[in-house]
């Protein structure tokens, strides 16, 4: 398991660890084919039968131990590892009594996998040790110096600490995408539970407004009432579409949509709203966030505030929604939540993540949410944008 992520290790699944195990169980047995001449030797020699069973016996076990025992253990603990190329060399010594020095040639087996299972230092150091001990066993029967076999040995076991270390990678690289596709689930549901909160609280809030304004006007002005009645039916529309949209992540909000929203929702409240006429000086980069800003602030204040005015300001690269709320309790209380409560601090992390700063909290009179995002330094576009707009 993966122990940070709480997600399956991605290499620790039974498919993948039995086709690690397969790939290397053919590929060693292929590699039996360099024994094949081996075996004819002791089959064929004049040694007495029960050397040739022993000599056959211990052969046989090398060939099975090579083929299904490394492949099992290149992540297991450090002794393992070790334990699985000294039981090579074992099973290799004894065929020097019958073999003569040909024996050294199994050895090679032993240094792949060395290379397959040791760190590379360690790897390489017993490559060198067995070429060498080639040389010398050459040496101590007489025969000529094997240095084609001690350089192949040599290279063989550069090549497998080369292949290992690309398994070892992959296996790294496997594991990032795991994380990185966690991190797009658990990134993906933050945002879709943000959104939802943002897009039903303050279109849940503007039906109920509407729809008690409605209800007082019902056999005062019928007409009114009819309108306001629309509005509900029209915002519990959009409020689907939005919900819709949310999930397959395509809506986008506007600060001029969001404005005129407001407008109504704040009139509906029996709020005096002190709106800019016009957004045309909003960084066009910032007005989707500035929206979210003015429907959070703006719900917070119809639902909360017990206000009279609600006035929203405007720049390039900021917005301020400011009331006069009284309820000092509706302000900052633990049950009102305008402060400390899911939405704002949503919203915080929403504008913080486009590099802005979200001060909101009680004022002399009232109550205020202020968004602001700055220029980027050095930014090209952002310099533009700042000339263009002085």
């Amino acid at each position: 398991m993966n122990d940070r992520l709480g997600a399956p290790d991605p290499d620790s699944s039974p498919e993948r660890r039995v086709s690690g195990r397969r790939r290397w169980a053919w590929g060693a047995a292929i590699a039996q084919l360099f024994l094949v001449s081996a075996y004819i030797s002791v089959a064929t020699s004049d040694l007495p039968a029960v050397t040739k069973a022993w000599s056959l016996g211990l052969l046989a076990a090398f060939t099975l131990f090579y083929v299904f025992v490394p492949g099992r253990c290149l992540f297991s603990p450090m002794t393992t590892r070790i334990a699985v190329v000294v039981t090579l060399l074992a099973l290799s010594a004894p065929q020097f009594l019958v073999m003569g020095s040909s024996a050294s040639a199994m050895w090679i087996f032993a240094a792949v996998v060395g290379g397959f299972l040791l760190p590379d230092w360690a790897a390489m150091a017993l490559a060198v040790l067995l070429a060498a001990a080639m040389l010398l066993v050459d040496v101590a029967y007489g025969d000529p110096l094997g240095w084609e076999l001690a350089l192949t040995t040599v290279a063989i076991t550069a090549f497998m600490v080369g292949f290992v270390g690309n398994v070892k990678l992959n296996r790294e690289l496997r594991r990032t995408r795991e994380a990185l596709a966690v991190a797009a689930v658990a990134a993906e549901r933050e945002r879709i539970g943000r959104d939802l909160h943002d897009i039903l609280g303050h279109s849940l809030t503007a039906i109920a407004v509407k729809a008690g304004l409605a209800r007082r006007l019902v056999g005062r002005d019928d007409d009114a009432a009819a309108t306001e009645i629309g509005e509900v039916e029209r915002l519990a529309r959009e409020a689907l579409a939005d919900v819709r949209a949310t999930a397959s992540g395509y809506r986008t909000v506007s600060l001029a949509s969001e404005l005129a929203v407001a407008r109504s929702v704040l009139r509906a409240a029996g709020i005096t709203a002190r709106l800019p006429a016009a957004v045309d000086e909003v960084d066009p980069a910032v007005r989707e966030l500035f929206g979210y800003v003015v429907r959070e602030a703006v719900t917070n204040v119809v639902r909360h505030a017990h206000a009279r005015t609600c006035t929203i300001a405007v720049g390039p690269r900021m917005v301020e929604i400011v009331d006069d709320g009284t309820d000092s309790a509706a302000h900052v209380g633990p049950n009102a939540g305008r402060t400390a409560g899911r939405g704002l601090s949503g919203l915080a992390e929403r504008v913080r993540a486009a590099g802005g700063n979200l001060d909101a909290g009680p004022r002399p009179g009232g109550f205020a949410v202020r968004a602001t995002v700055p220029l980027v330094t050095g930014d090209p576009v952002a310099s533009v944008l700042e000339r263009e707009l002085r």
